[in-house]
């Protein structure tokens, strides 16, 4: 009896199980299938012919999924010419760790809903058309090491929450031309393993802060083309691992 009660119970978890397992796939296949209708403009048809309910979502174009799970882990669609907009069911991929969408025509603002995918670690959404302003919700993905949001049109202050995620190594805002603010001066033990920033072709102002030789980790610093004023800090020509440094253009009044 004891026995048959353990099979029992064993098979209700596994039915359990299965069913969770495929709600999950289920609302991953929807929250693609949203993005999919929004996009309005699919010139080579690389998703109007693979991204359909025939086939399993783990084998569309452009998608990665975890063999662990089977949940959709990487959605990669980086130059295919596409014309749109975000939907913000993006944000209900839970498992995504890499989002590329870089080089294409999406249009309109940076859905809110991205700052819910906590295990995003790669963000690329540069060369696109997108507008608005950056969102603060960024600042949630405490896992992410790459922010590539270079060549839209957003405008607006850099949301200070984002100079608060500790994993990030690679933070490109270059060639917006309307993106502004200033540096942190905590930026350095706020983001302690920054190697690269790129924030030229902006209008970021103010005194760049003290302590930028405390980015051990930094490599590249590229700052021209602002409004940044007052003198070059002397202690950043004490970064040991900066090996390109660019800071024309702006307003500082000394070495």
């Amino acid at each position: 009896m004891v026995a048959r009660t353990i099979i029992i119970a064993f098979l209700v978890v596994l039915t359990y199980l299965s069913v969770t397992n495929a709600s999950n796939i289920t609302t991953d296949e929807a929250s693609l299938l949203a993005f999919k209708v929004h996009i309005a403009s699919d010139p080579n048809e690389m998703l109007s012919k693979n991204w359909t309910k025939g086939t399993h979502i783990c084998n569309w174009i452009g998608i990665s999924c975890s063999k662990k799970h089977q949940r959709v882990t990487s959605l990669v669609l980086k130059s295919f010419g596409f014309r749109g907009s975000n939907a913000t069911d993006i944000g209900k991929l839970s498992f995504l760790n890499f989002l590329d969408i870089g080089n294409n025509s999406f249009h309109g603002q940076i859905p809110d809903e991205i700052g819910r995918l906590r295990h995003l670690k790669y963000l690329y959404l540069q060369m696109n058309n997108l507008t608005g302003q950056i969102p603060l919700s960024l600042g949630f993905l405490t896992r992410l090491q790459v922010l590539h949001l270079s060549e839209n049109r957003l405008f607006g202050n850099v949301p200070l929450s984002i100079c608060s995620v500790s994993s990030l190594k690679d933070i490109d805002l270059s060639r917006n031309y309307e993106l502004t603010g200033s540096l942190p001066n905590e930026i350095c033990t706020n983001l302690p393993v920054l190697e690269y920033i790129s924030l030229q072709d902006n209008q970021f102002v103010g005194e760049l802060p003290k302590g930028l030789n405390k980015c051990t980790k930094l490599e590249v610093l590229s700052l021209s083309y602002n409004k940044f004023t007052g003198n070059l800090p002397r202690d950043m020509w004490n970064m040991s691992k900066v090996r390109e440094l660019f800071n024309r253009w702006n307003n500082f009044t000394g070495t």
